[in-house]
């Protein structure tokens, strides 16, 4: 089945079903998440539409579907390699250890690892973590990070895995949890939808710096070449800037303000030679 499922390309796949299907993990906002409307939206998924779009003009398929399939931080892997879904499209770290299974393309946007404590904690820095609880989303870079961080400093930090990003944030406002450890930009999030945003600080030196990129499947790299084509055009066109702006500047919906992050030094950087090429151990 595996070795079926390989034969044929994804661009061959998507022609014979005029079907683009797109991954993504839901409740990453503004990366990735369900609208007021009902629809998927967000800053990666508007990425991605583009490239659909694309797809559209290039392959004459006119009348080409996008389809989009909830995963979580587990199943978005199984999705792409059996050839389920075509692109993954949220919050995805382009690292050493992903690269071996799955391939990605141009980043679009850096994240620092930090932390998201109750404010009455006294919890300011990773030292303040002695003996303590923390939650982290399941198959994340950050357990492995926590894990030697707590072992080099002799922190005893006790890990509790979850699903979704909501557990993770719940746990801490029950006091299950003594800190949520994720992607500062995802932890901010919180921060402006919860009734109560005073009560919750994003504390930590960065842990790690953490690239995303939209996922594919291993193993195809006409298609990584088409994807990575239509990453650069969206580059070079000054199009990403807009869509940055549209999700990071402006309020993300009719309840949710803006979270006001100018685009980093670093992206904008990365984006004057767009590559795929980032570096980590």
């Amino acid at each position: 089945m595996s070795l079926q499922v390989h034969a044929e390309g994804t661009l061959d796949k998507i022609k014979r079903t005029n079907t683009l299907v797109i991954a993504y993990l839901n409740g990453t906002m503004p990366f990735a998440f369900v609208g007021d409307d009902k629809q998927v939206t967000g800053y990666t998924i508007e990425l991605c539409r583009r490239i659909a779009e694309e797809m559209r003009k290039d392959f004459k398929l006119p009348q080409m579907q996008v389809q989009f399939m909830e995963v979580d931080t587990v199943t978005r892997f199984i999705a792409l390699d059996q050839n389920k879904a075509d692109l993954e499209c949220s919050t995805s770290t382009n690292n050493a250890e992903r690269r071996k299974i799955e391939t990605f393309t141009v980043p679009h946007f850096f994240a620092s690892v930090r932390m998201l404590v109750k404010a009455n904690s006294g919890i300011r820095n990773w030292e303040d973590l002695r003996g303590r609880a923390v939650v982290v989303p399941r198959n994340t870079p950050m357990v492995k990070q926590i894990e030697e961080r707590s072992k080099v400093r002799s922190l005893g930090i006790r890990i509790v895995e979850v699903t979704y990003n909501e557990e993770a944030f719940n746990s801490v406002e029950k006091g299950q949890a003594d800190a949520f450890v994720m992607e500062d930009v995802l932890l901010r999030r919180y921060l402006l939808s919860v009734p109560h945003p005073e009560r919750y600080m994003v504390v930590g030196d960065s842990l790690s710096l953490e690239p995303y990129g939209i996922m594919m499947r291993k193993g195809d790299p006409e298609f990584k070449r088409y994807v990575d084509l239509q990453m650069v055009k969206i580059i070079r066109s000054g199009e990403i800037f807009r869509i940055y702006d549209r999700w990071f500047m402006k309020p993300i919906s009719a309840t949710i303000p803006a979270m006001n992050m100018p685009m980093g030094y670093l992206l904008r950087d990365t984006l004057r030679y767009p590559t795929d090429k980032v570096a980590d151990e």
